[in-house]
């Protein structure tokens, strides 16, 4: 008898990556990218076509196979049980009848970023989080709570800083900064007073947007800017508190710290000069790039429900 299907599915704000495999060291029989997944940017009712898309292609790959398989998802902003509670429904009626699982897409990426679900992992791009597994063996984070009151270190932080440092400087309250008029060019602006249709015209946070201008900063502080060092050390800083939550949450100093997300993986700056923050107040902390993909974490995950439940 054949091994059950186990399908990946990293469900994220761009796109959805799905992988299938029997086991996590076997044949990749399915790996291909759908439409994005994340219900915070595109409503619930958005996930059923993209989960209809998803279903209609593994079973015309699968077909009855499809039934007994372990399918894990893991997207953005599962953080209450009524987030996955959407995500099972919209996956239900879309037509999956198979063993269900949904997480947050921070843990599928520590499992893929560590090989297991074990050590730490901290992401950074657009927001940002930490997570970790405790001593018993549960999952603790810190950060990641939205741009309005977290997503420390994040490049919507980052921009947010800049378009404010922005107006100060055309309040006379800083000297200029050289990274105001490519702010402006970036975003298509005449003036700065023009941020405020920017930024207050729409009915939520502009986040992507607003985010889509830190490699203007991180260039600026490369270059010695005054007011991008403010901002960017700041962030880092505040980065490096994150981790030393974590462990404190996890009881333990020394630990593998995968690390994921444009701004770390990017930026061979920004990762430097976390990498040496971090050295000073965690030295026995092993800050890495993954070893996998989120969506192979996945993968792993759904191999120990599969033993789980045989």
């Amino acid at each position: 008898m054949s091994n059950r299907l186990i399908i990946g599915m990293d469900g994220g704000g761009t796109k959805t990556r799905v992988m299938v495999k029997e086991r996590p060291d076997g044949e990749t029989l399915f790996d291909q990218n759908f439409g994005m997944s994340n219900y915070n940017n595109i409503g619930v009712e958005g996930l059923r076509p993209v989960f209809r898309e998803i279903y209609q292609a593994l079973f015309s790959c699968f077909q009855e196979q499809l039934q007994d398989a372990i399918l894990v998802l893991g997207s953005a902003g599962v953080d209450r049980p009524k987030d996955v509670e959407i995500y099972l429904t919209a996956l239900k009626e879309s037509g999956f009848t198979c063993q269900l699982e949904v997480v947050n897409d921070a843990e599928i990426a520590l499992v893929g970023g560590n090989g297991d679900r074990k050590d730490a992992l901290m992401i950074a791009g657009t927001g940002s989080i930490v997570v970790g597994i405790d001593s018993k063996g549960k999952i603790v984070r810190s950060g990641g709570w939205g741009g309005l009151i977290s997503d420390e270190g994040s490049g919507f932080q980052i921009g947010r800083h800049a378009i404010a440092a922005v107006m100060q400087e055309y309040d006379k309250v800083i000297a200029p900064t050289s990274f105001t008029e490519k702010l402006l060019a970036h975003f298509q602006l005449t003036s700065p007073e023009e941020f405020i249709d920017l930024l207050y015209l729409e009915d939520k946070l502009p986040v992507d947007k607003v985010a889509s201008c830190t490699p203007i900063i991180l260039e600026a502080w490369a270059k010695g800017d005054e007011a991008a060092r403010t901002i960017v050390e700041a962030e880092l800083e505040k980065l490096v508190r994150l981790v030393v939550g974590i462990s404190r949450q996890m009881g333990s100093e020394k630990f593998r710290l995968s690390v994921a997300g444009s701004l770390l993986t990017q930026s061979t700056n920004y990762f430097g000069t976390l990498k040496g923050k971090l050295r000073v107040v965690l030295p026995q902390v092993e800050i890495s790039t993954p070893l996998y993909d989120p969506v192979f974490g996945a993968i792993i995950i759904g191999a120990r429900l599969q033993v789980n439940t045989n």
